[in-house]
């Protein structure tokens, strides 16, 4: 472990009591051993100290939905590049979705995962099966996998479509405090689709997912959720519809977590029309109104939690006509900078940003604080909200290079994490 200063930074901590304010901080060791108003460290550097000027500094990002493909599908993505394309992002935990190949399903699997991501320059945080397989039929010990280290229990991004399963998974967790992911989509009304229901699906002659796939499965699960209550959190939520369903339910006292994911902020269905694979997504982008209302939403807390839907695909997968090519994009890396350019301007954008990928995924997992205070032991992320910059497949550092923000200009980049004990900085690697 080294020593490392932040100078002229400005502290993003609505926990810390240096919030909002520009400091140097000094790291040892992995601890936080002194902040400071700035230039008052000079006399604190020693020989061979990395030392980070400007920017802000904020606790930890936490991404709370990646696609795992290790083991199964490594030329996808391995253990090791997933964790630099997290890095890239500025991220220092990563929360794996289980549609592994074998899927994470049993407390053996989720053991050996977190053997072999135990060396990763970051977290990883497995979520398990709900049901074995992902099938949807039997449960899985989910009582085992939550002893083992799973944070919480999903069958993926087609979410658990029995209604009974779902109940059943209610009711079992609640004693032991288990955390169930549910996709909201009803998977009856999706079959065959490729885009979203739009005047895009028109244009394009496909078949579109309505958003009353998604308005249908959140009337259900939350109506679940009255009769079994239980640690609940759904997500992606794609359209405004589906937001109506939200606050509808808030309304009437229901107490759960809501996510949507950064690249549903910034692109709209349109985005489809140029028939480029890397656009094609799951859920697909939506039309421009869901756009802005997921913004909104965002900003007026309705909105929990911003992911970055990290679902990498290979060539093989992605080759093809738009048609026949695989749901799917690596995101990782842009997803503050989509979340940002999305939010920019907005009054008190960047505390609601922070607060979306870090302080609210924390507490829903139950993770450490990661404040900035002295004492406390260091987990950052270093970041310049203000920088522009077109991301290039040399930013891209998944194995899968299709990522549709490309070549498209993006406000906000991290600059890097300080991650168990070290500082990485994302033009490192």
């Amino acid at each position: 472990m080294s020593s490392v200063l932040f100078q002229h930074v400005t502290i993003l901590d609505r926990n810390s009591s240096w919030h909002g304010s520009q400091a140097d901080v000094l790291i040892e060791n992995g601890i936080i051993v002194k902040i400071s108003t700035a230039d008052e460290m000079g006399a604190s550097f020693k020989a061979g100290q990395q030392t980070m000027s400007g920017g802000y500094l904020s606790p930890g990002w936490v991404d709370m939905r990646c696609q795992l493909s290790d083991p199964g599908y490594e030329l996808r993505e391995d253990l090791e590049s997933l964790a630099q394309a997290g890095i890239a992002g500025g991220f220092t935990v990563l929360v794996t979705q289980p549609n592994s190949d074998p899927v994470q399903d049993n407390a053996g699997q989720i053991r050996a995962l977190l053997q072999r991501a135990s060396h990763l320059p970051l977290q990883l945080l497995p979520m398990a099966a709900l049901s074995i397989g992902a099938q949807g039929k039997d449960l899985a010990e989910l009582y085992d996998l939550h002893r083992t280290g799973a944070v919480a229990f999903t069958d993926g991004r087609k979410g658990t479509q029995s209604a009974s399963l779902l109940m059943r998974a209610m009711q079992y967790v609640t004693p032991f405090q288990g955390l169930i992911v549910q996709s909201p989509i009803d998977q009856t009304l999706a079959e065959g689709e490729m885009v979203a229901e739009s005047i895009t699906s028109v244009r394009m002659g496909m078949k579109g997912l309505p958003a009353m796939a998604e308005v249908m499965q959140l009337e259900r699960d939350l109506r679940l959720l009255e009769q079994a209550p239980a640690r609940l959190h759904i997500g992606p939520v794609t359209t405004r519809e589906g937001l109506a369903i939200v606050r509808a339910a808030r309304a009437r006292g229901l107490s759960f977590t809501i996510e949507t994911s950064a690249l549903y902020l910034l692109l709209d269905a349109s985005e489809n029309e140029g028939f480029d694979a890397a656009t094609k997504v799951y859920p697909p982008l939506r039309e421009r109104a869901s756009v802005m209302a997921l913004r909104e939403a965002v900003l007026d807390g309705t909105i929990d939690i911003v992911s970055s839907s990290h679902h990498p695909q290979g060539r093989e997968e992605k080759t093809h006509d738009f048609f026949d090519a695989s749901f799917g994009a690596d995101t990782l890396e842009t997803t503050f900078s989509s979340l940002n350019t999305a939010l920019g301007g907005a009054s008190d954008a960047l505390e609601i940003l922070v607060q979306c990928i870090s302080h609210a995924p924390r507490k829903l997992l139950g993770l450490p604080l990661a404040t900035i205070e002295a004492g406390a032991i260091a987990e950052l992320t270093h970041f310049d909200p203000s920088a522009k910059w077109t991301p290039t497949l040399s930013d891209i550092r998944s194995k899968s290079k299709y990522n549709p923000l490309i070549g498209i200009e993006l406000q906000g980049r991290p600059l890097g994490v300080y991650s168990r004990g070290a500082y990485r900085a994302v033009t490192e690697g």
